[in-house]
């Protein structure tokens, strides 16, 4: 969703041009494209963001002072002719230009690696990073250190161009900007103290776009001889980390959590120093990073996710993988053993029951849900025999159960894996993690989801990660979602309207948001920030891996979130078979990780027979008709709208992912509430419950209000909550019609319960040839008992 920009595009050599602009608040959102030469093409298009140009005019025109009113007839009507398209253009495009734009260069040649990858192990394929096997980020009963808390910042420009060149060829001028700050003796007292997790670019300052984090910790003599890596929630967006001035790794992507070897470089029982240098390149100033050009919500850079060191012994889980079922689930235990010395090792795994209530509600530790009571569901026990040398792999612990408590918004039913691992008969590690079981589909008989095998839609909102309080001047606090309280507090005015499912931001959330979302029912859109992408950055990003790797990386880190139901690929993001080329590998990707989770996009709905979502799970839309562009709002429009997606994708659901309007004051809430109630009026007849429906999300543009760095605008208005938290007239209709169709309210404490049984391994394969002997025997039995029954039926003689 865009507003209050317009740009310039160019095509090189090529002597045609493209207008796109959003006008202010008061004007609607209109495109025209026009060829200097030729017949005239008329169409309106969605605004597709900073556009990368080829090499012969490699440049942006960004304007931010300009305010035009729109012709009616550039909205899709009759064009002008040749000579009016060339008026028009002069018109337009000099007073745009000369009324506060600047050149932007738009290139950039990155030829950083991404540093996740695949690798084949015995039990199947683990993903390493950084030379490491990708672990759990959630907490675990492991020695711990939390770096969280008050560093120092010191405010420099960084070299972007080096940050994202190949660390072989420049890890010399990068020690070279280092400088003396990793030094043991370094004095980072005159820095500027900072908030980790935080951001060094607290809105509306846009002035800081990198620098050098450190901060000085003393660690005790219990990490004497231990393995230990260095864990990071979020580093925004690209970072690279030495500890005790030994260089550990970098990592590309600012919403994802990544770990580092630090055994080598802790010093225990002393003083140890960790530096982080931290490049939040400027929006639309390169088109290899992701995003790469002017988005709108505001760019938080720095250590925006928590950062603790975690000892790991020799022989330990990595992590745990469930992939639930109605009926039980697969669960695949990654392995890790370091060393020398060899061991006799054996895992243990234990299935317990989960009970959330408001006392532990936010606790975001997975042991925590277990009651005091709780007896196990599963105690299964897995030799693994003797292990020597460094190695890594997969052992898989499948297992059913009856009667089990089903995961859903309106019994949000938790049960805890954990997995000990004995060496030599001691109980060296253990590693705890919270799922559910559940299971979201596509119904083969219709256009709907399928939440446990029942019909579901959702009222979603959609919300940006940003801290609302305190209120400044009426507006939100800003800053990055970074406690759980306030990530608990977004998550309970969502459920307070009756919402059931959020989508967040256009990028991975905070990871604790997810945690909470499963205990407070919401289901969850989560996706990766391949926002208004064109065809020539997505060719960039595909090509670098860096989409992959943030994909990847969201997955394995929520890989047991079962509130998280839909990953979405991309938002509003234009080109053909460049765009589908992306969607189809990232959704293989996707598929091959997980698999128990529905893709999507959200497509621009100006165009509702766009035919990229065809091999994704559903199709997703945003819908601004009447709002930023179309004719004045219209209930046919939209349903004509709704009704051309649905003759598109006969057999997938509609997920409309926005819809919305800004209330920059009093006397736009009237309209902000029209908006709502047209809107709402069309989609809730073809809901997917209703018969012959097919819509399976209707998500509102936002729940609250939040900063962008679009040109001409601060503050994002389009919130159902003001920012000092009272309902606008559209929120508290949104909270009257979604609690027509909202699931039952949880109940207060939710207690799960089962009889769970462990599968051997080998058990399926060994009933395979039984139970296809049984499917050719029986029918095999009954022909023959036909025949012979047939053949002692005396026949008349003619």
């Amino acid at each position: 969703m865009l507003r209050g920009v317009c740009l310039v595009k160019t095509f090189g050599s090529r002597s045609r041009a493209s207008l796109f602009w959003v006008t202010s608040r008061d004007h609607r959102f209109e495109s025209a494209k026009f060829h200097l030469h030729g017949r005239e093409r008329p169409r309106r298009a969605a605004y597709s963001g900073p556009r990368y140009i080829g090499p012969a005019g490699r440049f942006l025109l960004r304007c931010s002072g300009a305010r035009t009113n729109v012709p009616a007839y550039l909205g899709g009507g009759s064009m002008p002719t040749r000579p009016g398209a060339l008026i028009l253009a002069a018109c337009l495009v000099l007073p745009l230009a000369s009324a506060a734009c600047s050149l932007v260069p738009a290139g950039g040649h990155a030829d950083l690696a991404p540093t996740l990858s695949f690798q084949d192990k015995p039990g199947g394929p683990v993903a390493f990073q950084s030379g490491q096997p990708v672990p759990t980020f959630d907490r675990e009963p492991r020695l711990r250190a939390d770096l969280d808390g008050v560093w120092r910042f010191d405010r420099v420009p960084v070299d972007t161009g080096l940050s994202l060149t190949n660390r072989s060829s420049v890890r010399k001028v990068l020690d070279a900007e280092l400088g003396s700050r990793a030094g043991m003796l370094f004095d980072s007292s005159g820095w500027p103290a900072i908030q980790v997790p935080g951001t060094f670019n607290q809105p509306p300052d846009r002035t800081t776009t990198g620098g050098f984090y450190r901060i000085d910790f003393r660690l005790p003599a219990a990490w004497t001889d231990q393995f230990a890596l260095l864990k990071f929630g979020a580093v925004r967006y690209i970072a690279d980390v030495w500890l005790n001035g030994h260089y550990l790794g970098y990592h590309e992507g600012g919403d994802t959590p990544f770990a580092l070897d630090a055994t080598g470089a802790l010093l225990p029982d002393a003083y140890n120093n960790l530096v982080v240098r931290v490049d939040n390149p400027e929006w639309g100033t390169r088109d290899d990073i992701v995003p790469w050009g002017l988005a709108d919500w505001w760019n938080y850079g720095g250590i925006v996710g928590d950062v603790w060191l975690e000892a790991v012994p020799g022989m330990s889980a990595v992590r745990a993988d469930v992939s639930p079922h109605l009926d039980g689930a697969d669960i695949s235990i990654v392995l890790q053993h370091r060393g020398k010395a060899n061991v006799n090792a054996r895992v243990e795994v234990q299935l317990w029951p989960a009970q959330v209530n408001p006392s532990n509600r936010l606790d975001p530790e997975a042991a925590s849900l277990i009651p005091a009571d709780a007896k196990p569901l599963l105690d299964h026990h897995i030799s693994l025999g003797d292990i020597s040398g460094d190695s890594v792999f997969r052992v898989p612990a499948p297992f059913s159960i009856r009667s089990a408590d089903l995961w859903s918004p309106s019994l949000p039913a938790l049960y805890v894996l954990q997995v000990s691992v004995y060496a030599n008969d001691e109980r060296v590690d253990d590693l705890y993690t919270s799922f559910g079981l559940r299971q979201i589909r596509v119904d083969s008989t219709a256009p709907r989801v399928l939440l446990n095998g029942q019909p579901i839609v959702f009222n979603g909102v959609a919300l940006h990660e940003e801290r609302q309080s305190p209120v400044r001047s009426g507006a939100p606090g800003g800053g990055p979602l970074t406690s759980v309280t306030d990530i608990a507090s977004i998550l309970k005015r969502a459920v307070a309207v009756h919402a059931d499912m959020i989508r967040i931001d256009h990028h991975p959330p905070n990871q604790v948001l997810p945690v909470l979302a499963d205990r407070f029912g919401l289901a969850v859109w989560e996706e990766i920030p391949l926002y208004h992408f064109t065809p020539q950055t997505f060719t960039i990003a595909m090509e670098r891996g860096i989409p992959q790797q943030m994909l990847a990386e969201m997955d394995l880190r929520d890989f047991n979130r079962p509130s998280v139901l839909f990953h979405g690929l991309a938002n509003e993001s234009a080109g053909s078979s460049e765009r589908a080329s992306a969607l189809n590998a990232l959704h293989a990707l996707d598929r091959r990780i997980d698999g128990t989770r529905l893709t999507g996009q959200a497509a621009y709905g100006t165009d509702p027979a766009d035919p990229t979502s065809s091999n994704l799970d559903v199709a997703g839309y945003t819908l601004y008709y009447g709002v930023l562009y179309g004719a004045r709002l219209s209930g046919a429009v939209i349903q004509s709208a709704l009704t051309e997606a649905h003759q598109t994708y006969p057999k997938k659901p509609i997920m409309i992912l926005e819809y919305g309007h800004w209330s920059d004051n009093a006397g736009e809430e009237p309209q902000q509430l029209r908006v709502f109630n047209t809107y709402y009026g069309q989609l809730s007849p073809d809901f997917d419950t209703e018969q012959d429906g097919f819509v399976g999300a209707a998500v509102w543009w936002t729940l609250d209000d939040y900063w962008t760095q679009r040109p001409g605008i601060t503050v994002e208005t389009f919130g159902l909550y003001r920012a000092d938290g009272s309902l606008r007239p559209a929120g508290a209709a949104a909270a009257t019609k979604f609690a027509r169709t909202a699931p039952s309210t949880p109940p207060a404490s939710v207690r799960t319960k089962g009889v769970a049984v462990a599968i051997e391994p080998g058990h399926r394969h060994n009933l395979l040839l039984p139970f296809i002997a049984y499917g050719f025997a029986v029918p095999a039995l009954v022909l023959i008992l036909v025949i012979v029954v047939l053949a002692r039926v005396r026949r008349p003689a003619w």
